[in-house]
């Protein structure tokens, strides 16, 4: 005789906790999704869970959910090692909540993805990779490590890149990185000491990863409001910012797009030099700006290598080809670049060689079709907030790349929000990502969205906002 539905759930869950795909304090996916998952109501599924919780199984978190139980390993549970013990015990933390859940989700079949900070994959020049490879591979492709610099003729094609940033440098004053990521990981192992203070302009995308958490320096946060509201009076005068760097964003930031006029820049740069303080700018999306000739860097401004300069294809062309520079002093970069060998031993040389010919025949033309292409997503989401958010909410109008960063009037409870929205197959990216003073705002990103889910998406959100009573009440 077959067993009932709910008794069939339990074994398959059992069998699952048994078998080691769900862990000891691993969480349960929502009763929803569970619902969804075996075409049964909601009520099934509670009475499941009140049957695995008699059992030890599994423990309720109040406003948190259900998780397979630390304890209590009885009969129904066998054979089950307790990984959780070993990385609870793992010196690196976990991301936070939302970055957990925005790496789970990210790649479940149906999701609309509403915050991705990268291109659709529709707009990745794969076929010309494809074509790269088949002429020029048997001929020209090594498949050996690279210097620890990096590829010399990719490093040439960076340096004719960035000079039309108004950046003038040698080919030993880059390192080649496997995405700008490596490049932050870089300078945070190779110059920062716990004594430093790593001073950041917030909200930030370094807020995001860990990636400078770990080394125990102090992080000072320097609102955007308040960088240009104090522009000529940054730092204390009383302060030691001995070993401390300064990171920004200056064009096109993510997540907020803002970008410092050229004065804001000059007094940064003057006042960050005056101070002794090294500059980390991150520059991976001016390429992006849409009208006419990118703002000027803080490198520019720099004779005297006071800058460390970070640029990527992973927000212009790829990001799974993994390929960033470090631009700065010689020997600072030659002390990176054995850094990075120690580590992994550089940049993949196929990804290095195909980048080295898109750079020299093919960069430009992208550039401008994809500038074209981002303008009119934008345009979409744009006329979509005026539709369904622009009663509840406000945004800045952008100047290119990725994002729109939008600030609720009046508050309302985020994370029920975010549930609800993974719930319907909509991921968003809470602004509190980026800034824990940010709880009411949120990173739009028109850069990864179809373009004809753009305006139902937006829709959607705003209903579920009207529907579950988290609206915000004038």
């Amino acid at each position: 005789m077959n067993k009932p539905k709910y008794q069939q759930i339990i074994d398959d869950l059992l069998h699952a906790i048994n078998s080691g795909e769900l862990e000891a304090g691993m969480k349960l996916p929502s009763q929803r999704a569970l619902a969804e998952q075996y075409h049964v109501n909601r009520s099934t599924i509670v009475t499941v869970m009140d049957i695995l919780k008699s059992y030890g199984v599994v423990d309720s978190r109040e406003r948190s959910g259900i998780y397979v139980s630390n304890h209590g390993w009885n009969k129904y549970v066998h054979n089950n090692l307790n990984w959780q013990d070993y990385i609870g015990n793992s010196p690196t933390a976990n991301n936070q909540f939302y970055i957990r859940e925005i790496n789970r989700c990210e790649f479940l079949d149906n999701m609309v993805r509403l915050g991705t900070g990268e291109l659709s994959p529709e707009l990745i020049p794969n076929a010309t990779f494809k074509k790269i490879i088949q002429e020029d591979i048997v001929q020209h492709l090594s498949s050996n490590y690279e210097a620890p610099q990096g590829s010399l003729a990719l490093r040439t094609q960076v340096k004719r890149l960035v000079a039309r940033r108004g950046i003038s440098c040698s080919v030993d004053e880059i390192c080649i990185t496997s995405g700008a990521l490596q490049g932050l990981k870089l300078i945070a192992d190779g110059l920062l000491v716990p004594e430093s203070k790593i001073i950041v302009e917030t909200p930030s995308y370094i807020n995001s990863i860990r990636t400078w958490h770990k080394i125990h320096s102090k992080m000072v946060s320097l609102p955007i409001t308040y960088i240009k509201n104090n522009i000529h009076a940054l730092f204390n005068e009383d302060v030691d910012y001995s070993n401390s760097i300064f990171y920004c964003n200056p064009t096109l930031h993510n997540p907020t797009s803002n970008t410092y006029s050229f004065a804001e820049k000059e007094q940064i740069f003057a006042q960050c030099k005056k101070k002794g303080i090294p500059i980390v700018e991150d520059d991976i999306y001016s390429e992006l700006w849409f009208d006419g000739t990118p703002p000027q860097t803080l490198k520019s401004l720099d004779s005297s290598h006071h800058v460390l300069y970070l640029g990527s294809l992973s927000k212009t062309v790829s990001p799974g080809l993994r390929i960033g520079w470090i631009i700065g002093n010689k020997r600072v970069i030659r002390h990176l670049a054995d850094l990075k060998m120690q580590n992994d031993y550089g940049a993949s040389s196929i990804s290095q060689f195909i980048a080295t010919k898109w750079l020299e025949m093919y960069h430009d033309d992208h550039i401008t079709y994809i500038k074209k292409q981002l303008m009119e997503r934008k345009q979409l989401m744009t006329e979509a907030l005026t539709t369904y958010f622009a009663d509840i909410g406000s945004w800045q109008d952008v100047q290119g790349g990725f994002y729109i960063w939008f600030k609720f009037h009046i508050p309302l409870d985020m994370k029920k929000l975010f549930q609800l929205a993974i719930e319907s197959n909509l991921l968003i990216h809470p602004g509190e990502i980026y800034s824990v003073k940010e709880k009411y705002s949120m990173r739009f990103s028109y850069a990864y969205i179809d373009k004809d889910q753009i305006h139902d998406s937006l829709q959607k959100l705003r209903h579920l906002i009207n529907q579950n009573n988290i609206h915000p009440k004038r």
